[in-house]
């Protein structure tokens, strides 16, 4: 279920959307991704892995369900360009299967899609230029302290607008959804930093955000 938003801000969010996923398109390097088969089966396999992830929601109330997101890990392998465009795949592949309204795609992708991403790649950012670079560091702050405050600015935003649509009441946001958010930020957490842990261990050339230069000297 999406929340009750009225037909032109929809689409609004549809065209920016559209724009969104453009610029990211035509600003990436594809010859990084065409040029390298590993680099290729990595990417159609998160995407495939994020479609079984979201599917596999539990929760309340309509819309508002729990889930591992993996934004974190794939935005932190991929870098934000290209997990845009990861996303918007498995969006579609949502709507295709039925998990909400073609109207609504542009929501989907722009709220819990495109801003967490742009979180989560802000936040390790901060990490990268306030704190020492360290491989710890990177597992346990940009991996999964990111991965987990990432789950509840996703969760919150969409709190809100559920609220500021009417689709809800505060109430029962509160105490069907918001409430047992701390129980969905440390499995966030986990799986993200295990990923992380595993990456920065055996294939660091996969973490786009990762330079083993500045991390290993």
């Amino acid at each position: 279920m999406s929340p009750m938003l009225p037909g032109w801000l929809l689409g609004l969010m549809s065209l920016a959307s559209l724009a969104l996923l453009g610029w990211s398109i035509y600003s990436y390097r594809w010859s990084a991704l065409i040029e390298h088969r590993p680099a290729q089966h990595l990417f159609f396999g998160s995407v495939l892995v994020m479609i079984l992830f979201w599917q596999a929601q539990a929760g309340i109330v309509p819309g508002l369900g729990f889930h591992i997101l993996a934004l974190t890990s794939v935005t932190l392998m991929m870098g934000w360009r290209l997990a845009l465009v990861a996303t918007a795949m498995m969006q579609l592949v949502l709507a295709l299967l039925g998990q909400f309204e073609w109207s609504a795609l542009g929501y989907h992708y722009l709220v819990q899609n495109a801003a967490p991403i742009g979180f989560t790649y802000g936040f390790y950012s901060l990490v990268y230029r306030r704190l020492p670079h360290n491989p710890f560091i990177y597992i346990l702050v940009a991996g999964f302290l990111n991965a987990g405050v990432t789950h509840a600015f996703l969760d919150v935003l969409q709190s809100s607008v559920y609220a500021l649509s009417d689709t809800y009441t505060t109430d029962r946001i509160w105490h069907d959804y918001l409430r047992y958010l701390p129980l969905m930020m440390f499995p966030e957490g986990v799986v993200n930093g295990m990923f992380i842990a595993g990456m920065v261990a055996f294939h660091t050339e996969w973490l786009s955000t990762f330079n083993e230069e500045s991390y290993f000297k």
